[in-house]
């Protein structure tokens, strides 16, 4: 079955055009043809300008992926954008022509989403605030120095034999002048000798310490004694080359230090900033309710007890419900051991504190990014304007019910079995407890419980439901020829011995309608919405007299 379920009356992350993902490097690098007063389309009496369809695109391109950016430096990709802004631009006069930029719901929505946004630009601000010197760099590759070192290297020859025996034998070969790739290439039993043994240039810090021993005690070309690595691998070894370790020149590495030195300090000047949040807004954390987050589970008691306050909200452990179910009950106490809980806890509390901050002050920070606001705005009344428009779209049973019969190869299902089945080591074993069965059927889940290697056996020997050809061959056609309810075996497959029991066996078919319904709806819905939103679109475009100048773009 190939279909996806979808949440019915969910918006189109398509719809949502302007959240930033494109480089800011784009502008640069594909400078806009003409001037930035050209016309690129018109809608009404109002017009889109080159200059505010540049800056609308390498807003949006800031932080994106390398295919995103390459995909609107293309003409399609500059017409797609182009198209976007358009359909955005209808949809925003749209709503505010049916009053949805004001009232209470309107009020409500956007002061969460601007504060949201506005503590993220403010925290990515101070982040981003950050730079670092050439000086900084310089100083960091002067003070670590011996970080900066190319390993040493051996053209490294390896000859592997099974005895010590051996190893002696070719050893005296080598020592009276025969050729150590020739000889690797007939008596070698690893992967190197069709090389004559040439593994080529090796660091010493990838090579075993006992060969490295070796290789140090040695001149260019002279071959070790027999080195022991286990009871059946012995090695005879030589380089022709050792390459000394160099310090790396400051050039090579300038960039990665500056990467690392810029991580550093953004990570500090956050830290720094969190700090000073936590004293502008009254953060107050309970330690005790705190180290609760390291059990496995909590108490309904736990779970209500006031984790921290921040401006005098309390934040319950509930609320990092969310949080806690990412982490699997069994290692939660590992991942949160020691420093674990406070970076966990700090990742949380942190957007709590931003949020604070924002909220204590909107109106600076509103002033600050006024980007950030307008694009709230939008996003907001277009939200709601989309959601009374699609959200009651709806899939009848009758489509459903066409989509199923026309894409029955989609629903197909092979031949299903149930059986229950005890996997042992020996066949005398299997061969006894299929004597004790024989006695006593009834005794199957119990044997299964105390003899059965598989983890079935905890369950029984319960191996639920499986499709034809979903188990090893011999298993699988032992099954197929079962009679149901006969214990059958024993079964040799390459895990032991099996004695089996079918309990049940469904013939190849299709799932049922009623089975797949809501998963055909939630696949039929978003196309029946996206076909809904193109033609609102068209509509509003024709409303509102779009023309678009493609020659100007």
């Amino acid at each position: 079955m190939h279909l996806k379920h979808q949440r019915p009356g969910a918006l189109f992350i398509f719809l949502f055009l302007f959240a930033t993902f494109v480089a800011s490097s784009f502008a640069q690098d594909n400078p806009a043809k003409g001037s930035p007063e050209d016309v690129l389309a018109e809608i009404g009496s109002e017009k889109i300008l080159r200059s505010a369809y540049d800056k609308e695109l390498s807003g949006l391109v800031a932080n994106s992926k390398p295919e995103v950016v390459a995909r609107f430096a293309t003409p399609d990709g500059r017409q797609e954008f182009l198209d976007q802004m358009v359909e955005v631009n209808v949809l925003q006069k749209k709503a505010e022509q049916l009053g949805l930029n004001k009232g209470a719901e309107y009020e409500k929505t956007f002061n969460e989403m601007v504060t949201m946004r506005l503590a993220a630009e403010s925290m990515n601000k101070t982040v981003s605030a950050v730079e670092v010197k050439e000086e900084e760099v310089k100083e960091s590759y002067e003070k670590n120095k011996a970080g900066f070192v190319d390993p040493a290297q051996y053209h490294l020859f390896q000859m592997s034999l099974k005895s010590a025996d051996k190893a002696a034998e070719i050893k005296k070969q080598l020592d009276s002048g025969k050729s150590f790739v020739e000889l690797a290439k007939v008596e070698s039993t690893d992967a190197a000798k069709e090389n004559g043994g040439d593994k080529g240039f090796v660091e010493e810090s990838q090579i075993q310490p006992e060969i490295a021993t070796a290789l140090n005690a040695l001149k260019a070309d002279e071959v070790s004694g027999p080195i022991k690595i286990d009871e059946d691998l012995y090695l005879l070894v030589k380089y022709s080359e050792k390459k000394e370790g160099a310090t790396k020149a400051f050039d090579t590495v300038s960039a990665q230090i500056r990467r690392d030195l810029l991580n550093q300090k953004q990570q500090e000047a956050y830290k720094a900033e969190i700090e000073k949040l936590k004293k502008e807004v009254a953060f107050e954390m309970d330690a005790a309710v705190a180290e609760t987050l390291r059990k496995e589970t909590l108490t309904d008691e736990e779970k209500n007890a006031i984790l921290f306050k921040i401006a005098g909200k309390e934040i319950k452990v509930s609320e990092l419900d969310a949080e806690l179910q990412q982490i699997p009950p069994f290692i939660r106490p590992q991942i949160l051991g020691g420093e674990g809980l406070n970076d966990f806890l700090e990742r949380f509390y942190a957007r709590h504190l931003a949020s604070a901050n924002a909220e204590k002050n909107l109106t600076a920070l509103s002033a600050q990014f006024p980007d950030v606001v307008t694009d709230v705005s939008r996003r907001t009344m277009i939200h709601k304007l989309l959601s009374d428009k699609l959200d009651g779209i709806q899939i009848d049973d009758k489509a459903i019910e066409e989509f199923y019969q026309k894409n029955l190869a989609q629903f197909a299902v092979p031949a299903q079995m149930k059986a229950h089945h005890i996997l042992v080591k020996e066949e005398a074993e299997a061969k006894d407890l299929l004597a004790a069965l024989e006695k006593d059927a009834t005794k199957f889940s119990d044997l299964a419980r105390e003899k059965s290697t598989c983890p079935s056996g905890k369950e029984g020997g319960d191996l639920g439901e499986f499709g034809e050809g979903q188990m090893v061959p011999e298993f699988d056609q032992a099954c197929k020829a079962a009679e149901i309810g006969k214990i059958v075996g024993p079964v040799k497959t390459q895990f032991g011995y099996h004695l089996i029991r079918v309990d049940e066996r469904q013939p190849a078919g299709n799932r049922k309608l009623e089975d797949v319904k809501e998963q055909i709806r939630g696949h039929l819905l978003p196309q029946k919405q996206r076909e809904a939103f193109e033609a609102y679109v068209e509509e509003l475009k024709k409303e509102f007299s779009v023309k678009i100048h493609q020659e100007n773009l």
